[in-house]
């Protein structure tokens, strides 16, 4: 079975839980577009100044990085609640056809467009990785294998079953 490959938007403050959910989702048998490996500022900055190395993004690589992951993974996993970045990550992959998993930020209320280019949100991680779990044994045969439309539109149908069976 093809591994599905999945890219996690969210704000740079939670890059311990996308490190960590990142670790669980590849003992999943997930592929990764990580980019936690990308944004790596140099050991020893204060905090003001990872601040700046953050917003610089020498040579554009992180951008490049990023926006190649969200045009081009199998689903992209919004984790709320995330700064500007994670929202225009989520555009990005939206306008790519890809399809968007959002976990709600425990105080968020997403505003329409963020709340509208999700596919599905649910409150809690939990119900994301039972999520996660079933949908490669979820999708219909063959469709991990389909050319990318249609492979997108099985996971996006079998995303939203789920999340319908884990939220209520």
């Amino acid at each position: 079975m093809p591994q599905l490959t999945v890219y996690i938007a969210a704000s740079f403050r939670h890059v311990h839980a996308v490190r960590l959910l990142s670790q669980e989702l590849r003992r999943m048998g997930y592929e990764l577009f990580d980019w936690t490996e990308e944004a790596k500022p140099p050991e020893g900055l204060s905090a003001q100044e990872r601040r700046i190395w953050m917003d610089t993004d020498h040579g554009g690589e992180v951008y490049s990085f990023c926006a190649m992951a969200c045009r081009t993974a199998d689903l992209v996993l919004y984790l709320g609640a995330s700064g500007q970045d994670a929202g225009v990550e989520v555009g990005m992959a939206r306008a790519s056809g890809i399809p968007v998993l959002a976990v709600r930020g425990p105080l968020e209320s997403p505003g329409l467009m963020l709340y509208g280019a999700a596919d599905a949100w649910v409150e809690s991680m939990d119900n994301a990785l039972a999520i996660l779990r079933a949908l490669p044994a979820e999708l219909p045969d063959g469709k991990r294998q389909s050319p990318l439309p249609r492979r997108r539109d099985a996971i996006r149908a079998t995303l939203l079953r789920l999340a319908d069976r884990n939220t209520k």
